[in-house]
């Protein structure tokens, strides 16, 4: 009898070893993890990945040597240097990985971490903070309608379910301004004994932003100048700090090319997924380009199809005078838009322009502007082959002629003085490293 019962025996002593494993493992982790000075967790619908780069800067700044994570359009590492590599995934991304960056982080003494909050599901992002985050710094950025499908189907719900990575005893830093969902919030984090601190966006001024490379919002570093008045860094300090940080790919930065005759300014809001994100950001180009004529891309993919009616009813009402379509649900976007069908451009894949080459599909969109100057504004979604085709056209164009426009005016001016090849070699490396300085400038913030 005991010789039939030993093979589950050992099952059962097997399992029982492994659990003691694990045990003894969380118990080592959670002892490191606690040695972190800070555990920052960002958490929010818009604006989480830059918001996490600006903290880390912050805590830099401070002394710190900080790490990060950002889980944008691909996972960035921020190193204590202030540079970025890429974290490397085998398959789709797991919430686990934030286990093996965390025990990365130990192995490299870290003394303070700020992680983005990889998971939209509450119920993966309620555990992050109870078993792997334990923050007590944490950030929700902003309460927005996106994802329904798990937060919610209103930003009341949407709320609560991004108040579970609100921390125990801690402090929670916001910029959401509305009233009802701010008391949700509150409620939230008096439950846990944590400390609501709203950040004041109206505080900070024009000249804070210009430092930039990238649009920044006034949300955005408001929280991150909160956070350097709890580590008592200087406001000046901080947004040195700040204006050091790397985009993200999806970043909003206002880009100018000339295109057969067109003047084109490029807006890249693929990453605007929201309703007021995306109106209060289309309102502040228009009326830095008066002028020119609006034109919207919708890049649509048939996993996000809530995205679909929002952003074609958002063209209409930001009056877009031409609605250009790529990616897939052209059929539901055209019965949207069934009373001004003259408004609309399908370029994508119920098109025979499905696999055509950007510079196509370009050229289709300019062919129907009258005007010479077009201002136009990707939306909805950043990952279809469409779309990356097109920003690395975009990425092309708007590099090419301003590097070839400067290159010949310093030889210009060189050449009189000293002909000598020689010579002029420490002229071309300080040119070089002008035009990397240049090229905020030429950002409009």
């Amino acid at each position: 009898m005991l010789t039939e019962s030993l093979p589950f025996l050992l099952t059962l002593a097997s399992l029982g070893a492994y659990i003691f494993y694990l045990l003894i493992s969380y118990h080592k982790f959670s002892q490191k993890r606690d040695r972190l000075l800070y555990r920052v967790h960002v958490n929010g619908i818009r604006g989480k990945s830059t918001v996490t780069r600006y903290v880390a800067a912050v805590l830099r700044a401070g002394g710190y040597k900080t790490f990060g994570k950002i889980t944008g359009s691909t996972a960035h590492i921020l190193h204590p240097n202030g540079k970025e590599s890429v974290w490397p995934r085998k398959g789709y991304p797991n919430v686990n990985e934030q286990v093996k960056v965390m025990r990365n982080f130990f192995r490299q003494q870290a003394e303070a971490v700020v992680m983005e909050c990889m998971a939209i599901n509450p119920v993966y992002a309620e555990w992050l903070e109870r078993k792997v985050m334990r923050s007590n710094l944490s950030i929700i950025t902003n309460v927005r309608y996106d994802h329904p499908e798990y937060l919610g189907e209103t930003l009341e719900e949407i709320a609560h379910s991004l108040a579970v990575t609100i921390p125990r005893n801690g402090t929670l830093i916001t910029s959401e301004s509305n009233p009802e969902l701010l008391n949700i919030l509150q409620n939230q984090a008096k439950k846990k004994g944590t400390k609501l601190i709203v950040a004041n966006s109206s505080q900070v001024m024009a000249q804070d932003l210009n430092g930039f490379s990238a649009v920044a919002l006034e949300d955005n570093v408001a929280i991150a100048l909160e956070v350097a008045k709890l580590l008592a860094v200087p406001r000046k300090r901080a947004l040195q700090a700040m204006w050091q940080t790397l985009n993200d790919e999806s970043a909003l930065k206002l880009e100018s090319m000339n295109w057969k005759g067109h003047k084109i300014v490029w807006a890249n809001m693929f990453a605007v997924n929201d309703r007021e994100s995306f109106i209060l950001l289309c309102e502040r180009i228009f009326a830095q380009y008066p002028q020119y004529a609006k034109v919207v891309l919708l890049n649509n993919r048939s996993d996000r199809l809530p995205r679909v009616a929002l952003f074609a009813e958002l063209a209409q009402s930001l009056n877009f005078q031409r609605v250009v379509t790529i990616g897939s649900c052209e059929t539901e976007v055209k019965q949207l838009f069934v009373n001004q069908p003259e408004n609309l451009l399908l370029l994508g894949d119920s098109t025979q322009f499905k696999d055509a080459p950007a510079t196509t599909l370009l050229s289709q969109i300019t062919q129907t502007i009258k005007e010479q100057n077009i201002l136009l504004v990707g939306a909805v979604n950043i990952h279809t082959p469409q779309a990356q085709e097109l920003l690395s056209l975009f990425q092309t164009l708007a590099q090419s002629p301003t590097l070839e426009t400067r290159q010949k005016t310093k030889r210009k001016k060189s050449k009189p003085k000293k002909n000598k090849p020689k010579k002029n070699k420490p002229k071309k490396n300080k040119q070089k490293v002008c035009l990397n300085h240049s090229t905020p400038q030429k950002l409009p913030v």
